[in-house]
């Protein structure tokens, strides 16, 4: 089995798709982690770490919560679409923060953190289309659960690949185990195991595959779509899909993942990943 441990270290995922540049820059807003654009009624938010997959810290955590909350305010950006700069969309939690944790109240913060963003792309009231330009590991894969429409660019691999490091992923083993079944769903959290764009697919986590340098284009078409809509029903739609969505499941979900980054069990996984080895587990 491929393990999905290395795009968290030395190696390098494979570069599928570059975004066209922002027309505001890096930095638009007092952003350093985050690149905001806005064009053709579509608000693109970029996660812009890219020299280290776009591992999302705690400054990006927040930025992006601010960006999210921008663009819901900005008249000209009738739907919303989070993606990433470079080469993959996101390696997820950056552990090297989690590794430096002067304790475990402070571990706990930093997922407190990925929860809190979590929430608030559920709850986005314009559609939100999230577009996976490459690579999504861990966190990055739990994003996926928060679109109306995923597009994945060809050639990108998804994995959630907490248990790896003493974590799990909260979406997927919880709703998760309803949409795709709780032997599909728990062997994917279990596991670690790598599906590609078109395994996504299949399975219903995503609604679109596309060519990475149609990424993009089938983007805006999707936007199009929505846009054509009755913005009244879009939103009544999307607060139904709240309701079920965010409920006591991905509620627990989320206090598992914060009790196990307290652990010292992922504390010694995230200092094991600074250092470039696998971790050991005594069983």
């Amino acid at each position: 089995m491929i393990d999905p441990g290395f795009l968290m270290d030395s190696s390098s995922p494979r570069s599928i798709y570059t975004p066209q540049p922002s027309l505001y820059g890096c930095g638009y807003m007092g952003y350093s982690t985050v690149d905001v654009d806005v064009r053709d009624s579509i608000g693109w938010i970029y996660m812009n770490r890219p020299e280290k997959y776009n591992a999302m810290n705690k400054t990006m955590l927040r930025e992006l919560i601010s960006a999210v909350d921008d663009l819901e305010g900005n008249p000209n950006a009738k739907v919303l679409v989070l993606s990433g700069r470079g080469k993959a969309f996101s390696a997820g939690i950056d552990l090297s923060e989690l590794a430096s944790a002067k304790d475990p109240d402070e571990a706990g913060r930093l997922l407190q953190s990925l929860a809190s963003l979590f929430r608030r792309l559920l709850n986005v009231e314009k559609p939100l289309i999230v577009a996976v330009n490459g690579d999504a590991f861990g966190g990055g894969a739990e994003l996926l659960w928060v679109g109306d429409a995923v597009v994945i660019a060809e050639g990108a691999r998804i994995s959630w690949a907490e248990a790896r490091w003493g974590l799990l992923p909260p979406a997927l083993s919880t709703i998760g185990l309803l949409a795709l079944g709780p032997v599909r769903a728990s062997y994917l959290a279990m596991t670690s195991t790598i599906i590609s764009a078109r395994e996504a697919l299949e399975i219903g986590l995503a609604s679109h595959v596309t060519p990475p340098e149609k990424l993009g284009e089938t983007v805006a078409s999707i936007a199009r779509a929505f846009i054509e809509n009755s913005p009244q029903a879009l939103r009544a739609i999307k607060r139904i899909k709240r309701s079920i969505v965010m409920t006591y499941m991905l509620e627990l979900g989320i206090s598992e993942l914060e009790r196990l980054s307290r652990t010292i069990s992922a504390l010694n996984a995230a200092r094991a990943f600074v250092e470039k080895r696998r971790p050991s587990y005594e069983w």
